[in-house]
């Protein structure tokens, strides 16, 4: 049993929804989930008896009310004093690299702000090459980046990965295809972004390996831009899935690769030997259980 389990377990008692107090809590339905049922593990009881009509408390969980409240007040009250003197004028500055916000989402960023209000949180955005430079120059303590990265240089955590595949126009024959492999890309115009992101190096670097070579037609810098292109040039567009869900378009496909090398994989990075703040550990740690809890969500696809 933990404080963070009482936390989910209080708000479910309020809200009596299992949906509703992940959404206040900044946690999946199937992570509020896993935690209660943890708790009820641990406790060797049921908790909730859930119906039609909703949530209900059991006795055991009714005995457990009043003690969790006080649990986590003692425990929320040490925390506030602590924080207060390590956030008491710090600043944090993270960086994240475009299309991790969307790709990444729900970054607990206003969680983090929330609990520790105290601090200035400054949050950047640019390409994977800035994120780099920005930890090189100490602009910032981390960044949610690209890879691969130099391991000599960084530090780096995988927390998120997402299938590339390419974007078509339904009139084109790949659209008939489920999945397409690098080698039918020779000789077609290629749509992507430009080499201060990862995607071509990445791509580039399958090709090599499988001795082909490709051919860029458009470089973009904007995500949007490549599905614009697609529609009225006919060039072929790299991409990832989840992008392909913010930017829908009726008239285009999408076409997984079938190599699972030829993925987007977003690192939580910061300098190799570089100590973090309080403030920075908080949020690492924040930005790792946020990966887990999605994880959890996609434990049955590809991506993570």
């Amino acid at each position: 049993m933990d404080i963070q389990q009482l936390r989910y377990f209080l708000m479910i008692c309020q809200i009596l929804s299992f949906s509703k107090a992940a959404e206040r809590c900044f946690i999946s339905s199937q992570g509020i989930s896993m935690a209660i049922r943890r708790l009820e593990d641990y406790l060797s009881c049921k908790l909730f008896e859930r119906s039609p009509k909703g949530v209900a408390l059991t006795e055991h969980a009714r005995y457990l009310l009043p003690i969790a409240r006080n649990i986590v007040e003692l425990a929320d009250n040490c925390e506030e004093y602590f924080n207060t003197i390590h956030d008491a004028g710090q600043t944090l500055s993270a960086m994240f690299t475009r299309g991790s916000v969307t790709e990444f989402s729900d970054i607990p960023i206003e969680e983090f702000r929330k609990r520790h209000p105290k601090v200035f949180f400054e949050v950047k955005h640019g390409t994977d090459t800035d994120c780099e430079n920005a930890l090189d120059s100490f602009e910032v303590e981390l960044a949610l980046t690209a890879g691969p990265l130099d391991s000599a240089k960084y530090e780096a955590e995988l927390v998120h990965m997402r299938r590339y595949g390419i974007l078509v126009s339904r009139h084109d024959p790949f659209a008939q295809c489920q999945k397409v492999s690098i080698n039918d890309l020779v000789g077609r115009p290629l749509c992507m972004m430009r080499e201060r992101q990862k995607t071509f190096s990445v791509i580039n670097s399958v090709a090599e390996a499988a001795g082909v070579t490709l051919t860029v037609h458009e470089w973009v810098d904007d995500p949007l831009l490549t599905y614009q292109l697609v529609d009225k040039q006919q060039v072929i567009g790299i991409t990832t899935t989840a992008l392909v869900s913010h930017f829908e378009r009726k008239n285009l496909k999408f076409i997984p690769f079938d190599n699972h090398a030829l993925s987007w994989n977003l690192y939580l990075a910061m300098r190799r030997g570089h100590k973090l703040s309080h403030s920075a550990q908080i949020f690492a740690q924040l930005v790792r259980q946020h990966r887990d809890n999605r994880r959890m969500d996609n434990q049955n696809n590809d991506d993570y």
